[in-house]
């Protein structure tokens, strides 16, 4: 683990600072309140004062590499052991120092016995303040450390599960359409053909995207144009497609294949289900930076009271609440013949 310090340009500039400031009041000190000369009470406190500026960085490497895995009492025992070799060596060091500048009777006056008890209970609060900033930025780090892991744990949660579910969007409509091939191999063997060669073109498109996470809205619908073009193989004009897309909402991000089951689910529950043409409509509008789409087919009611919405949508609603994290992106209608099926697609995601 670096040292918090030095880890960047501006945290070291505010210890220096930190120092400057502890150096200017220690001086006043001496002189208001010890009335020592100025120019003593000024060497004084750059002495000490210096002397803890590089000690107190010192105090990391004990901490941070220490066995905390033997117990409480151990570790603070190793603390005690550090504070007491750093608080004689700052003494001892600068009472040399000192002692090289000024005369006998000035350091005798400056480490009397109870200025040196005073400037060892200084030096031990200020090597605790050291421990208490020290283990609060380990234990910040670590709750990062462990925070940063289990968002990769969810985001790794989220892929497994997103990939589960389009691994049954695939398979869902190829079975359905190997069905269609299948009976139209007798009775229209031409139209067999389009539709197996449309339906290859669909999924290698499927594959080739499967790993996407987002794609421009104009690319799923292109995708959607294949898909149609395999249905209308097997219903003809009585499946219709209108699209009412604005320019500005074609280049909006949509999650890959988020679209296909919604119409999918349109065709089995109208087309299906009825004798007369079903068209499918499809608006677009963007609404507060977030992409509004609208899917509605109309239908018969008997139809699709008997089979219900499915797990197309099912699927489109997991999806979207594993991608967005909200819950409340898909709506589904059904009024007066007509059922709508609307997203809301934020614009901007985790």
């Amino acid at each position: 683990m670096n040292h918090p310090i030095f880890s960047e340009l501006r945290i070291f500039k505010l210890y220096a600072l930190v120092w400057l400031i502890v150096c200017v009041v220690h001086a006043g000190i001496n002189v208001i309140i010890y009335e020592l000369p100025v120019e003593l009470a000024i060497i004084d406190s750059l002495t000490f004062n210096v002397l803890m500026f590089f000690l107190g960085l010192s105090i990391w490497f004990p901490i941070v590499y220490s066995d905390r895995s033997k117990g409480r009492i151990n570790t603070i025992f190793q603390i005690v052991l550090v504070g007491a070799l750093i608080v004689f060596m700052w003494l001892f060091l600068g009472y040399q120092f000192l002692e090289l500048i000024f005369s006998e009777e000035l350091i005798n006056q400056l480490f009397d016995r109870n200025a040196l008890i005073i400037r060892a209970t200084v030096g031990g609060l200020i090597f605790m303040i050291f421990v208490m900033i020290y283990y609060m930025l380990i234990f910040y780090n670590e709750l990062e450390e462990k925070n940063r892991q289990h968002e990769t744990v969810n985001r790794l949660l989220r892929e497994t599960e997103l990939n589960a579910l389009k691994s049954q969007l695939n398979p869902h409509f190829l079975f359905n359409s190997l069905n269609s091939v299948s009976a139209l191999t007798i009775t229209e063997p031409d139209a067999a053909r389009t539709m197996i060669n449309k339906l290859s073109e669909f999924m290698r498109y499927s594959l080739k995207k499967n790993e996407d996470a987002l794609l421009p809205l104009r690319d799923e619908l292109k995708n959607i144009a294949r898909y149609l073009e395999i249905e209308k193989v097997r219903f003809g004009d009585r499946l219709l497609c209108e699209l009412d897309i604005p320019e500005d909402c074609k280049n909006q991000l949509v999650p890959v294949l988020i679209l296909q089951p919604i119409f999918e689910n349109a065709v089995k529950h109208g087309v299906y289900e009825s004798i007369e043409p079903v068209t499918i409509r499809t608006f677009c509008r963007m609404v507060d930076n977030d992409l509004e789409i609208s899917v509605i087919n109309n239908y018969e009611e008997d139809g699709i009271q008997r089979k219900g919405a499915g797990v197309g949508l099912t699927n489109v609603r997991n999806r979207l609440q594993l991608i967005y994290n909200r819950s409340d992106l898909l709506t589904i209608n059904k009024e007066n013949h007509y059922f709508e099926v609307a997203m809301r697609l934020p614009q901007t995601t985790k």
